[in-house]
């Protein structure tokens, strides 16, 4: 039998054995979970697909079926929101520099500074300075209204959208939305969508945020709870997925 064949028969037994719809018998109790809080959960970051993502590229551990540029994904579940928008709530708002090791270099997350000079000190005290760079970032921890939800009952995830380089205009366009129309910054919610933008360097997607309305009592409640945690350091953005992917692939990037 051929190994592509093999692969096949072994993967409809694992549909056979562990698809289908949600057994009646499945409880909702959370069992065996009891010991995980907030503190071993991190946050997933929302980022868009471009030209020369490697969400695109077969041959990289981060392919995505079915990605294309525009489309919003989620880092770390790998899900598409191929309508190219999102409903978030923002919680939680804070500006840092990000340094990241060169793809080429074995790439890597240095650490996340309050400053430029704290973040080019580091720098300089690496092996190949080089190899490093420093991306000031916006980082939006937000809570998604997730697709398919209701108003009776909707789907909520804690995210975070880390916004750097030609994403910066649109963020900062968010925040003075959100300053000027008062209130805490979780009492709105806000359309998060992937348009098309050029420069001088190239034609990418971006972001663009359409205001929405007051969220209803159980969300705000949910986005307060996001605000406290992230504010005390329980919970931050997950580090381990490498750089966003605009920060590598915006042609915009100055």
């Amino acid at each position: 039998m051929a190994k592509n064949q093999v692969a096949a028969k072994d993967e409809n037994q694992e549909l056979a054995l562990f698809g289908g719809d949600r057994p009646d018998w499945v409880q909702d109790s959370s069992r065996g979970s009891e010991g995980v809080t907030t503190n071993d959960l991190s946050l997933p970051r929302l980022s868009i697909i471009q030209d020369l993502s490697p969400q695109r590229k077969r041959d990289k551990a981060e392919y995505i079926e079915g990605a294309t540029e525009g489309m919003i994904f989620n880092t770390a579940t790998g899900e598409l929101y191929s309508n190219g928008s999102v409903i978030v709530v923002p919680a939680f708002f804070r500006a840092e520099y990000t340094v990241w090791k060169d793809r080429d270099q074995g790439g890597g997350f240095g650490g996340a500074f309050d400053t430029e000079a704290a973040a080019q000190e580091f720098i300089q005290q690496q092996e190949n300075p080089a190899a490093w760079d420093v991306n000031y970032t916006h980082q939006h921890f937000c809570v998604m209204v997730c697709p398919g939800h209701t108003a009776e009952n909707p789907k909520l995830q804690d995210v975070v959208i880390s916004m750097s380089k030609s994403q910066l205009k649109p963020s900062r366009k968010w925040n003075t939305t959100i300053q000027q129309a008062g209130g805490d910054r979780f009492c709105r919610a806000y359309k998060l969508s992937a348009v098309a933008d050029r420069s001088e360097k190239g034609e990418f997607y971006n972001w663009s945020v359409t205001p929405l309305g007051f969220v209803p009592k159980e969300i705000y409640d949910r986005g307060e709870t996001v605000y406290e945690a992230v504010k005390s350091g329980a919970r931050d953005v997950s580090r381990q997925d490498d750089r966003p992917t605009a920060e590598r692939h915006d042609p915009n990037d100055m």
